[in-house]
């Protein structure tokens, strides 16, 4: 932890700041999710909600990664934060007058999800301006500190709010926290920023988005991996959002507080993976890490699989069955990390931080499309199969990302490290 001694004041407002519209995000996240289940019954409705984002994602990812690499990132951010705490301000005072419909809370995951798309642009591209480059591996690890504390505290806090509020003032008590991540925002001071006259180009958008493709399509590592995370985050993240939530919310009809508890429990393993995954990280391969960890991803969904058939037809007691499936939920993610941690250090540190933005976006907008797809899919097989299919299907769709990962990177990878190369030339 002595090498964390090094970073400044500004990486910590920033810290903090994301902590707190993290907090915020996921807070609401899981309370729109409790109130959308329990409102329909239904998977397909609730899974519906999860996947809507994939239209403001394709319609304004483009536009929010070359705005990114052209406006002053720490400004922007601010004021999403602060756009973001007005919307749910609004709905608090909606809240208070009528019956908050599932039609209305479209309309909020459109809208917040709008400023999402173009605070994750900025934020995924903020960190060299506020981190020395001999810092940033530093940086990058600590986050994941950040990403695992916010995670863990979100779902208790959400249970929390869920059961003592009206969905109204949940929506008060969300905004405030963005408010606080706004102030916090506001005071961070760029010190290592590229120039404003050198990333804003007479180009079109258009334009300079399809310049961050074409870094993409330079590099061999985000060249394979763009083609396979789509697969894995279609399959590895709908299986856990709406399959095993389903099951467990739904088929097991568990209480609020003991979703919330397997929420914080899984979560508290992205916390404490990071501070022993950096040595893992530094010394494998990424490519065998990769594959490796799918491997290991879809054997944890398959084993979830199995303690869900043999709860649901009773020849484990159904309180077994969840603790089995936490445990196999914990290995999931202690396999992810490293990998994540891979992709994020390989990404910030291979690309020009003039086209970080516009690349980081184009690689957030297909995952976050195919977390849509797959959620949406998931939903509709929930409902139309039996409830523990699906898990299964999530395990074979992981293991086949994984194979085709090897197919189109390994053989390269077996002879020597991938290390990235960069682009420079944009």
């Amino acid at each position: 932890m002595k090498s964390y001694k090094g970073l400044k004041k500004d990486y910590w407002l920033f810290w903090f700041a994301s902590s707190l519209g993290m907090g915020a995000s996921n807070i609401l996240q899981y309370v729109l999710a409790l109130y959308v289940m329990d409102l329909t019954g239904s998977a397909t409705l609730f899974a519906s909600m999860l996947s809507i984002i994939i239209i403001p994602r394709i319609l304004l990812t483009p536009i929010a990664g070359v705005l990114a690499d052209r406006v002053k990132k720490s400004r922007m951010m601010a004021l999403i934060l602060l756009g973001e705490a007005i919307v749910l301000g609004i709905y608090f005072i909606l809240g208070q007058a009528l019956n908050i419909g599932i039609v209305l809370i479209y309309i909020l995951v459109v809208v917040l999800e709008a400023g999402e798309i173009f605070y994750g642009g900025c934020e995924s591209a903020i960190l060299p301006e506020i981190v020395s480059e001999e810092r940033l591996k530093d940086a990058i690890s600590i986050s994941k500190v950040d990403d695992g504390i916010v995670m863990v505290a979100s779902p208790l806090l959400a249970a929390l709010i869920y059961d003592n509020l009206s969905i109204g003032w949940a929506f008060g008590a969300i905004g405030l926290l963005n408010f606080m991540a706004f102030l916090l925002q506001i005071l961070i001071r760029p010190k290592y920023e590229v120039k404003h006259e050198q990333t804003s180009q007479k180009s079109s958008l258009w334009t300079d988005f399809k310049e961050g493709i074409i870094c993409i399509r330079r590099d061999r590592f985000l060249r394979g991996f763009i083609k396979v995370m789509p697969i894995v985050n279609a399959f590895f993240g709908a299986t856990f959002s709406v399959s095993v939530a389903f099951l467990l919310r739904q088929t097991y009809g568990v209480e609020t507080w003991i979703y919330s508890l397997y929420c914080a429990v899984t979560a508290a393993t992205s916390m404490v993976v990071p501070l022993f995954a950096v040595p893992l990280v530094k010394r494998c391969r990424t490519g065998r890490l990769f594959f490796i960890a799918t491997l290991t991803i879809a054997a944890g969904i398959l084993l979830i699989g199995v303690w869900a058939i043999l709860g649901i037809y009773k020849f484990i007691p159904v309180a077994v069955s969840i603790v089995l499936i936490t445990a196999c939920d914990c290995l999931t993610i202690a396999a992810a990390i490293p990998m994540q941690m891979t992709s994020s250090i390989m990404l910030q540190t291979g690309v020009d931080k003039a086209a970080l933005g516009r690349v980081s976006a184009t690689i957030r907008m297909v995952g976050i499309a195919s977390s849509a797809v797959g959620e949406m899919f998931f939903g509709v097989l929930n409902d139309a199969t039996w409830v523990w299919l699906p898990i299964f299907v999530g395990a074979a769709g992981v293991a086949f990302a994984s194979i085709m990962y090897r197919c189109v990177m390994m053989e390269d990878e077996l002879q020597g490290e991938l290390k990235p190369k960069g682009v420079n030339n944009v």
